[in-house]
């Protein structure tokens, strides 16, 4: 992740409590639903290194298939741009979902708008 990312997620275990994985799968899931390609040239690769049975846990193989879909859609060839693009999608969407929390309750509050969505 970027060191904004790193960041923003020490910020947000702060107000939350929840831990950066469970907080980057939520920003993963944010950015994915963005119609816009993110820039991975906008993030440094400064902060630390999640591994993906920590940042996936038992649902790797879910977020597999949401990147690999988003990839083709994009039109761009997983082989190539997997990692790259989990990484854009990481920080972009930590960075949008920096600002919209203050504490739990706001989370919560997300995750429900996200639903009805």
């Amino acid at each position: 992740m970027s060191s904004r990312s790193q960041r923003i997620f020490g910020d947000l275990k702060t107000k939350t409590g929840l831990t950066p994985n469970l907080l980057a799968r939520f920003a993963i899931c944010m950015s994915l639903k963005e119609k816009s390609i993110p820039n991975p040239d906008e993030y440094n690769e400064e902060g630390s290194e999640l591994s993906p049975n920590v940042l996936f846990g038992e649902y790797e193989q879910i977020y597999l298939a949401l990147m690999i879909n988003r990839l083709n859609k994009d039109k761009l060839d997983p082989e190539i741009y997997l990692n790259k693009m989990m990484r854009s999608h990481l920080n972009r969407g930590t960075v949008a979902l920096g600002p919209r929390i203050n504490d739990l309750s706001d989370f919560y509050e997300l995750v429900k708008e996200e639903r009805n969505v």
